[in-house]
């Protein structure tokens, strides 16, 4: 083994190069613990931190460079962990502060292209484009200036800035780099097509179809040609010119691992085309040959989906419990529910159908069919003559949905059921509400026709309105006045009269500021603000509620409005101090424990784990008997396995299965408890723990020949794969490949016979991984080695890459942001 320190860099760079992070990282480490120079240890600190990169350990990489002084390399990698950490603020701070040494190493031209990039992801489009000009401007002959045009008319595209976009890639057209040339025809016809006018479509449609045509361009890309060729004529209404092109896509496809999916984006398209026949002839197809459970699974979603098209509605029934029975994606089973549920409606079996609807109802996430899965669940509980369940869907609908164009029907529903179980007080405001407010619809005379059927019973709203303006004309000078009039916003809220209401709620906070109910009525306003779509507005109003009546025992209620709404946009930082908030400032309230847990969350959603565990501790402290105590073990535990601490996160996720056996999260519980148990179950190599000593003496000798040490190193190896820990084994045989490639091993019989074991070794690993790409660089070693099995060793990276050709393309054309060192 090497001794100088420095001679050891070689082996690191070339694991580095190799993509093995892991080994790289082992070999950086040992260096920096053998009292290297001040130069070697700058260099190895690089080099761990690439590893720590290459591993995507990104928070251990700012730790590792946490108080380095600013050298550029140093600064290249605490940036480039700032941005896959999609911390862009940091990072653009971070490049700032090395404003005058970041143009003066190796590093600056990757530095430069990763301001670019960093401002592309925080919306700053006019400043990528200025850093990428520079780049190109400074660099003119780099090896990323091609990358760098195609992000310069990327950035344009998204600018809407097309004519310039367009040049870019057609100067692109122009290299001599074939492979870059295509790229950018591709890329041309996208934007022509997607972005530009009519009038380019006859343009584009010549390009993909000149690349796809020709056989000597990459296959990849004829196959995307036809792809994007497919979805262009289905833009301009050629509905036979679209088929055709992605028939040619899907003939193209060697291999079912892109060619099944290919075929489920055809059936997609004959069934937009109203093709259902043609559609199912490829979901047929597809199952027979999908590569995986996922494929599959989508393949048989969609293949129920054609049914329910078809009005093959049993089929269609039984093809969606065969995905429910065996896929497990939560966006899939919402699609699986809703789909039953309909094709049960339309063979009238209504009261199954509404009890799938109601899982719909609580799987869908998309706004537009949740309320249709809402609404419908509704209609099936009302024909199942069930109506005390059909009124909470229809009151459901109203209440999230109020903004929908069927709140008509849904409120004439509601009328409806309300009045069928007697209730005719409700039925007649329903029906009221639907005449006031939506004259012009075709519910609005069948409301008024019911409101009469049961108007001998009761006016209850129109005489208690009626009688808050008596109130409030009357006794214009007494405190009742404000109390009447707010009591009538209330009443309108209710309604959905929102207007009405907003303008009583406005009078009391301008009239009677003093009175009790003026706060309410304060923040009423922001409510009804929001319901009619002004969420700035009424945003503003809740934060000056806060502001202006900071201790009202309805501002609890008000923050955690905002809260919430802040985390659903994604605004975590700013929804974690005002979920705290409510936890410190108002200690008991029925929202103190929720309020914790969502600030964890918070936490949690903004990689700050240990943070979000403590909130979790707190909820758990403070209020152990809170509903919300299932939840919050859940999300502790899932924090705790992000930190590692596996043992930690089962005991959280047992206490979900023993103490909440009935709640929904228990099935995930078992799982997650699972997982981690796997993540700590490492086998112990028993056996050959003598021989490994044995082993390991001969290279800590320092007289023994290094032939010699190579085979110790080998067979350390060989017992660590016996052992079952495959990844020791790997680590010891790649010692023995990169000492025989970078030291001056003589090419006795013997060396030559431990380095090819151990590189043969090593690649049978990583194909018993199928990391096919990995196993080919270690056999590309063997070839590099010129030794005898050299041959072997090619025939092996042939046939990898034979089996394996859309992987290994993929990998060639790799997008990096770019990384010099």
């Amino acid at each position: 083994m090497p001794a100088p320190v420095s001679a050891r860099f070689p082996i690191i760079r070339a694991s580095l190069d190799d993509g093995f992070f892991s080994l790289a990282e082992q070999q950086a480490r040992g260096v920096l613990r053998e009292n290297p120079s001040e130069e070697e240890s700058k260099e190895a600190l690089l080099l761990l931190t690439h590893a720590l990169w290459g591993q995507k350990r990104y928070s251990e990489m700012l730790d590792l460079l946490e108080g380095r002084e600013n050298q550029p390399g140093l600064v290249y990698w605490r940036v480039r962990a700032h941005y896959e950490l999609r911390q862009y603020e940091q990072a653009l701070e971070e490049l700032a502060a090395a404003d005058g040494e970041k143009d003066v190493s190796r590093f600056a031209p990757s530095l430069l292209r990763l301001q670019g990039h960093i401002e592309q992801k925080t919306a700053d489009l006019k400043a990528a484009e200025s850093t990428f000009r520079s780049f190109a401007e400074t660099y003119p002959t780099h090896r990323e200036r091609i990358e760098n045009e195609f992000d310069l008319a990327k950035i344009y595209t998204l600018q809407k800035r097309i004519p310039e976009a367009i040049a870019s890639y057609e100067s692109l057209l122009k290299e001599e780099n074939n492979l870059a040339v295509q790229r950018a025809q591709l890329k041309l016809s996208h934007v022509l097509y997607t972005q530009g006018a009519a009038e380019n479509f006859d343009r584009a449609r010549n390009l993909l179809d000149s690349l796809g045509a020709n056989e000597n361009n990459r296959l990849s890309y004829r196959i995307d040609a036809y792809v994007d060729l497919g979805a262009l004529e289905e833009r301009a209404g050629r509905k036979k010119e679209s088929f055709e092109a992605m028939r040619k896509a899907v003939a193209l496809s060697p291999d079912a691992q892109q060619r099944v999916p290919l075929k489920l984006a055809l059936a997609r398209m004959l069934l937009r085309g109203d093709d259902t026949s043609g559609a199912l002839r490829l979901l047929e197809e597809g199952l027979v040959e999908a590569p995986n459970a996922i494929t599959a699974a989508e393949l048989q979603l969609t293949k129920a989906g054609a049914l329910l098209q078809a009005k093959r509605y049993q089929t269609a029934v039984d093809a969606y419990q065969v995905y429910l029975d065996v896929a497990d994606d939560p966006s899939g089973l919402a699609q699986a529910y809703f789909g039953k549920g309909l094709g049960l409606w339309e063979m009238e079996r209504y009261t199954e159908s509404a009890v799938v609807l109601d899982k719909a109802v609580d799987a869908l996430r998309d706004p537009a069919q949740r309320a249709d899965a809402l609404f419908k669940a509704g209609d099936a509980y009302y024909k199942a003559d069930k109506i005390e369940e059909a009124e909470k869907r229809y009151r459901a609908f109203i209440d999230e949905f109020s903004y929908s164009d069927r709140m008509p029907n849904a409120l004439y529903q509601l009328g409806l059921s309300l009045a069928k179980i007697g209730r005719r007080t409700e039925a007649m405001a329903m029906f009221e509400m639907l005449e006031s407010n939506y004259g012009s619809s075709p519910f609005a005379d069948q409301a008024a026709l019911r409101y009469a059927d049961v108007m001998l019973a009761s006016e209850q709203w129109e005489k208690a309105l009626a009688k808050y303006q008596q109130i409030k004309d009357q006794y214009a000078e007494s405190p009742a006045a404000a109390i009447s009039l707010h009591q009538s916003g209330l009443v309108m809220y209710q309604l959905g009269r929102l207007e009405d209401a907003l303008q009583a709620f406005e009078t009391v906070v301008n009239e009677f500021p003093d009175n009790e109910y003026a706060p309410q009525a304060f923040y009423m306003r922001g409510f009804c603000l929001y319901l009619q779509g002004q969420v700035d507005e009424a945003v503003q109003t809740c934060r000056t509620f806060i502001e202006q009546y900071p201790d009202s025992e309805w501002t609890p209620d008000v923050i955690f409005w905002l809260a919430e709404r802040n985390y659903n946009t994604g605004n975590y930082k700013e929804a974690e101090p005002l979920f705290l908030r409510i936890a410190s400032d108002f200690k008991g309230h029925r929202l103190a424990p929720r309020a914790l847990y969502w600030a964890g969350r918070c936490a949690a959603a903004m990689s700050n784990y240990v943070k979000a565990i403590e909130q979790y501790a707190e909820v758990a402290k403070n209020y152990p008997t809170s509903e919300i105590m299932p939840q919050t073990r859940f999300s502790q535990g899932d924090a705790l396995s992000e930190l590692g601490e596996f043992s930690r996160a089962i005991l959280a996720f047992e206490e979900i299965i023993k103490n909440y056996p009935d709640n929904y999260l228990v099935n995930a519980a078992w799982g997650r408890k699972g997982d981690c148990q796997f993540s700590l179950a490492v086998d112990n190599p028993n056996r050959y723990t003598e021989a490994i000593g044995s082993y390991q003496a001969i290279l800590d000798r320092p007289s023994a020949p290094l032939a010699l040490k190579l085979q110790a190193e080998y067979k350390i190896g060989r017992c660590h794969e016996k052992s079952n820990q495959p990844d020791k084994a790997f680590s010891r045989y790649m010692n023995v490949v990169y000492t025989f490639m970078n030291e001056n091993v003589e090419r006795s019989t013997y060396s030559v016979m431990w380095f090819t074991r151990s590189a043969f070794g090593a690649a049978t690993l990583k194909e018993k991984e199928k990391a096919w790409i990995d196993a080919a660089q270690i056999y590309d070693r063997v070839v590099e080695a010129n030794v005898p099995a050299g041959g072997e060793a090619a025939k092996r990276i042939a046939q990898l890459k034979k089996d394996n050709w859309l992987l290994f393309q993929q990998a060639e054309e790799t997008d990096n942001v770019g990384i010099d060192g």
